[in-house]
């Protein structure tokens, strides 16, 4: 390749990032030519790319093993202490009812009827330990005995296969017992729940007895309307509270119907039991307890959590509600038993008196009416009081599921909001990477042209530099020949100028050390001048200050003294000079006294002294002082 077209090579400059596919461009006689791309480069980039992108990777993998892992300990750590305390109030627990038992035995061993029951018992436990003792040997003693004869290492290649069919049989011997003993468990889990409902419903059924009480019956009243009135209260009480439980069962029992709220047993348990170790007032309870829940059944979501929760709450609700209807109930029937003996002891006092007296019989009515109003005002009052529970309890259960169904609305939006949130950053990044992308690429095509363009224009314009410059320096040349010439020539004018000009004085050495006649002007001593010529006199009037008009200011001379003093950056000097009044207007801007604020009076200008200087109004009439601003 010549020199002249090494000249014309256009090498298109990128950097390693983003152009390795971009080839070196020659021109020759506008006929474009292309270069081979340098593919091992652009392999070891990609390779050194894909190489910083596994790395990458992994180290997010391990922050997110870590954190994974750090966040297990943490779950494990407070479970660990939660379980810790629960087992210590159950074996507090475990202590009391233990100590309650052995005291119960005690009494009862001294009680003659409950005697024979105390010594069944007791011939009950000592079939229990001999029969474990038993099983003990039957079962976990071959185990033992097996385990340390491996463990004594007198396994060889002549016996492993008896050892192993051993092992084989004693693993599906256990795997039997383990299946019927859990065969066993259910069955005793099924008949202690049988015999709790049917203690249960003795419990309800015994604890009201339904009906007017035959005590009451027997009972003796004088008075058949009085009697009458008192024993239908029993029943209008038995009617009302009836109708409460069938209102509540109506309501409930339906839900509560379903045994474990169609759960297994074991997740019913394990749930509550994980709702009573943690305790209401940790933060994000919920979150712990599914957390503890999921690592035992991993295939229970959170939501069956909370339906189960749900359920459960309106069990327990359900059950110690009817306790408390029931409870009432009764409290109702012996309140009204006790006030029918004293209404009935009350009216046989009065039918006393009056068989005593005639005169009181008419009083004697009057206080049975009276009574009998204040059975019915007692019984309005109970009604009262009962719709007042009622409504109470209705508005409680409606709060709480308001509450409830407000507290799943927010979780169900903040859950909604976030994913709309994640979907909406994910949706933007990528549209401003392909944005991105889209503007690199143009500015790569603009950057492109603009630098061939460019390339051309700077040949032409080197070479016009080239000739102006070549034309510039032969004027410099012949411009330094001229000045120089010039030069000369003056330095010959002045020379000749400085000879004709030069004085001729006589050496006088003397004349040194005579006073000059400025000096005797000053002293007086010059008589050859006019004496009506002041020589001090200045040339032109001075229109300024000077020493005296400076400090005949006030303020002048307090400034001076408290700065002789050292008192010039105190808050005294400060105190004192703004104290002092304020100096007289000069009298050039006493003309000024026209403009008031920021507007002007134009009708008080006078058109014969426009000259003068006025006041401007700098915010709506700005001055141009030569800068733009």
């Amino acid at each position: 390749m010549s020199a002249s077209k090494d000249l014309r090579l256009n090498k298109l400059h990128r950097t390693r990032e983003n152009s390795l596919t971009d080839v070196v461009r020659v021109t020759d006689e506008n006929i474009p030519k292309y270069r081979q791309v340098n593919y091992n480069a652009m392999r070891q980039l990609i390779h050194e790319r894909k190489q910083s992108g596994l790395e990458a990777l992994e180290r997010v993998s391990k922050l997110q093993n870590d954190s994974h892992f750090i966040r297990e300990q943490a779950e494990l750590k407070l479970c660990r202490e939660h379980w810790l305390s629960e087992q210590y109030r159950l074996n507090q627990q475990y202590r009391k009812h233990d100590q309650e038992h052995r005291a119960w035995l005690t009494e009862a061993f001294h009680d003659p009827d409950l005697l024979t029951l105390f010594h069944e018992i007791t011939k009950y436990r000592i079939w229990l330990d001999e029969n474990t003792i038993e099983f003990r040997k039957t079962t976990i003693l071959p185990i033992v005995q097996l385990k340390e004869e491996l463990q004594t290492n007198q396994v060889n290649q002549d016996n492993i296969s008896h050892v192993l069919d051993a092992l084989r049989v004693v693993g599906k011997e256990q795997q039997e017992l383990i299946a019927i003993l859990g065969q066993e468990q259910k069955q005793l889990e099924e008949e202690l729940k049988e015999f709790q409902q049917m203690i249960d419903e003795d419990e309800e059924i015994n604890m009201i007895e339904e009906g007017i009480p035959d005590s009451v019956i027997e009972l003796p009243c004088p008075d058949d309307e009085l009697r009458v009135t008192i024993l239908q209260e029993f029943l209008i009480i038995d009617h009302r509270y009836r109708e409460n439980l069938v209102d509540l069962d109506a309501n409930y029992l339906p839900i509560v119907s379903q045994e474990n709220g169609g759960w297994d047993t074991d997740e019913h348990e394990m749930l509550i039991h994980l709702y009573e170790t943690y305790p209401t007032d940790l933060k994000k309870r919920r979150t712990h307890i599914y957390n503890h829940f999921h690592r035992y059944f991993p295939n229970r979501s959170r939501q069956d959590m909370l339906n189960h929760e749900e359920w459960y709450n309106a069990r327990i609700y359900y059950q110690k509600h009817k306790r408390m209807i029931l409870y009432e109930w009764k409290q109702a029937r012996s309140a009204l038993k006790l006030r029918a003996q004293s209404v009935f002891e009350q009216a046989f006092e009065l039918q006393e008196r009056l068989a005593q007296q005639h005169e009181e019989k008419m009083k004697q009515r009057a206080l049975c009416e009276q009574l009998a109003n204040q059975v019915q005002k007692w019984r309005e009052k109970q009604l009262e009081v009962f719709e007042m529970k009622r409504k109470l309890e209705e508005s409680r259960r409606e709060v709480e599921r308001e509450r409830i169904q407000q507290e799943n609305e927010r979780l169900q939006k903040h859950r909604q909001q976030t994913k709309e949130k994640l979907a909406e950053y994910h949706t933007e990044k990528e549209e401003a990477r392909l944005v991105e992308y889209e503007r690199e690429k143009k500015r790569l095509e603009e950057m492109q042209v603009i630098l061939a363009e460019q390339q051309r224009k700077d040949w032409e314009r080197i070479k016009y530099r080239k000739e102006e410059y070549e034309r510039k320096q032969q004027e410099l040349r012949d411009r330094n020949q001229n000045e120089e010439y010039e030069e000369v020539q003056r330095e010959e004018r002045l020379q000749a100028l400085a000879d004709r000009v030069r004085p001729h004085v006589e050496i006088d050495h003397a004349r040194v050390l005579k006073p000059t006649k400025a000096f005797n002007a000053h002293r007086g001593l010059l008589t050859s001048v006019n004496d009506d010529v002041n020589i001090q006199q200045e040339l032109f009037p001075i229109n300024t200050f000077n020493d005296r008009k400076l400090y005949g200011d006030v303020r002048i001379r307090l400034e001076q003294r408290l700065r002789d003093a050292g008192l010039i950056q105190t808050d005294y000097a400060r105190q004192a000079l703004a104290a002092l009044q304020q100096a007289p207007k000069r009298i050039d801007t006493r003309e000024n006294q026209m403009w008031s604020g920021f507007a002007f009076r134009a009708n008080e200008i006078d058109s014969r002294n426009v000259s003068k200087p006025v006041k401007r109004d700098f915010i709506s009439h700005p001055v141009f002082y030569g800068m733009d601003s």
